[in-house]
């Protein structure tokens, strides 16, 4: 019976009262059996707790191993790169210091060279045109004179058949011969003394071999120049008539000098007008030549 009021008589309500004490009696009982579960509850969470700080720390530890890891494989792969850099600028320099060029002259070597030039100069008896520049002072021009006719001879010189008298107001002609100055090569502590922003991505073997060029391009066209015009192919002629289209000025008086044209005919490589155009500053900076303007057109006068 759950109800008090349906007890019928006086056994039912005994028994009703029975039982609620039974049960009464089994609350008490576990009552006072589980009475520091909550003390123990309280150890538990602690306990808890402190796990839980403990694999926060291991999971903080664990990430700042694998970061490191990753740190220590970039280091190790930028290390192994740059051995194989080395490995290969070794090979180079190897390469380099085996096949060291032959036209690389120091500033004394220069010296003993333009000394040798001027004592060559000044054994020669022949009437020498010594222009003045401003880098040097060695000759540029020379003209030779031919041998006059002898005037001591008075007898009268008669005429045979199928021959001529040379007259004696005949003007005696000049055969020119230019003494052509060739660049001196790049050194390497020119080289290294140029500003970054003028050298770029030039290199060192590109400069020289552009003066290499320039220095044939040269000596053809006064080649040309000092050649009698009656044997100059219709080609050279029409060079001749370009170079000399346009009359010398002050600044290229006694000079050897030459154009982008000229390059454009004579370089062996068609396309070199545009490189040299961009090597013209180095070349400025390092005296090898010097950029003058004839009107509408720009000539570069070589330096000694």
């Amino acid at each position: 019976m759950d109800n008090v009021e349906d007890c019928k008589n006086f056994s039912e309500l005994q028994g009703y009262y029975r039982k609620k004490t039974e049960e009464i009696a089994a609350t008490t009982a576990l009552m006072a059996k589980y009475s520091d579960i909550s003390s123990i509850l309280d150890e538990d969470r602690t306990v808890l707790n402190e796990i839980c700080n403990d694999l926060g720390k291991s999971q903080k530890l664990l990430i700042a191993v694998n970061t490191e890891k990753e740190k220590l494989a970039y280091t190790l792969a930028c290390n192994k790169v740059t051995l194989a850099r080395l490995d290969v600028l070794k090979e180079r320099f190897q390469e380099q210091q085996e096949n060291i060029p032959k036209h690389m002259p120091t500033p004394a070597s220069r010296k003993e060279e333009e000394e040798n030039q001027i004592e060559q100069i000044e054994q020669i008896d022949k009437p020498i045109y010594r222009p003045e520049t401003k880098k040097s002072k060695l000759p540029c021009v020379r003209f030779e004179e031919e041998t006059p006719a002898i005037k001591t001879i008075k007898t009268r010189q008669v005429a045979s058949a199928g021959s001529k008298i040379p007259s004696k107001n005949k003007k005696q002609k000049l055969s020119r011969t230019t003494i052509v100055p060739l660049m001196n090569f790049l050194t390497t502590e020119e080289f290294k003394s140029l500003p970054k922003y003028m050298v770029g991505r030039t290199k060192y073997d590109l400069i020289n071999s552009m003066i290499e060029e320039l220095n044939t391009v040269t000596v053809s066209k006064y080649k040309i120049i000092d050649s009698p015009v009656n044997k100059l192919n219709s080609e050279n002629m029409r060079r001749f008539n370009r170079m000399t289209a346009h009359p010398e000025t002050k600044d290229t008086a006694g000079m050897v000098w030459f154009e982008v044209e000229d390059v454009k005919d004579f370089a062996s490589v068609p396309t070199l007008a545009p490189a040299f155009l961009k090597m013209v500053p180095i070349l400025r900076h390092c005296h090898r030549l010097r950029q003058v303007r004839a009107g509408k057109v720009e000539r570069y006068i070589v330096l000694l």
